[in-house]
């Protein structure tokens, strides 16, 4: 039977803390931040879209997610086996991007998990490997109406989610 100890339990939460920077850092099209999820010589393998260095992914997906619309990403289970320095990491995701198709938004939904082998490198967790499963998807035509009309975007008073350093999470009030 397995046992926490205070390292594994420290392990543990660097590790979750990482999967949460990587999520605000996808979703922001925040570079720096996303980088440091990844070791140097990390790879990145994404499904039929990308498969080869992690810096290279994240470099080549800036200027989309910057000139995208509306992504979230949400993290749910997270199963942390550790082996020494290397933790093998499943970790339930949920996704929500809203791309053009045929000058029309549509909005897509998808389930599925990202498998990480993270290491340990100088008391640092971060991520070696990557490599998605995808379990299910959903592509509707977007029909954003707010709560049907109770929220107004356009009031000043909305605070709007942004890419960049403009977005709420990188003010302090």
């Amino acid at each position: 039977m397995y046992k926490n100890t205070i390292e594994t339990v420290i392990a543990k939460q660097d590790i979750h803390d990482t999967i949460m920077r990587y999520a605000r850092a996808i979703d922001r099209a925040d570079g720096p931040l996303l980088h440091s999820c990844y070791w140097d010589d990390a790879i990145e393998e994404h499904g039929s879209s990308y498969t080869g260095p992690a810096h290279d992914y994240i470099d080549g997906a800036m200027e989309r997610l910057m000139k995208g619309d509306v992504m979230m990403h949400l993290a749910g289970n997270i199963h942390v086996e550790l082996e020494g320095d290397t933790a093998w990491v499943e970790t339930y995701l949920l996704t929500f991007a809203r791309f053009k198709k045929d000058g029309e938004d549509w909005d897509t939904l998808t389930g599925g998990r990202v498998f990480d082998k993270f290491t340990c490198r100088d008391g640092e967790w971060r991520i070696a490997h990557r490599k998605m499963a995808f379990d299910w998807n959903h592509d509707m035509p977007s029909s954003e109406s707010w709560c049907v009309g109770l929220f107004n975007p356009e009031d000043p008073r909305m605070i709007m989610g942004r890419k960049g350093k403009d977005d709420l999470t990188y003010s302090r009030f």
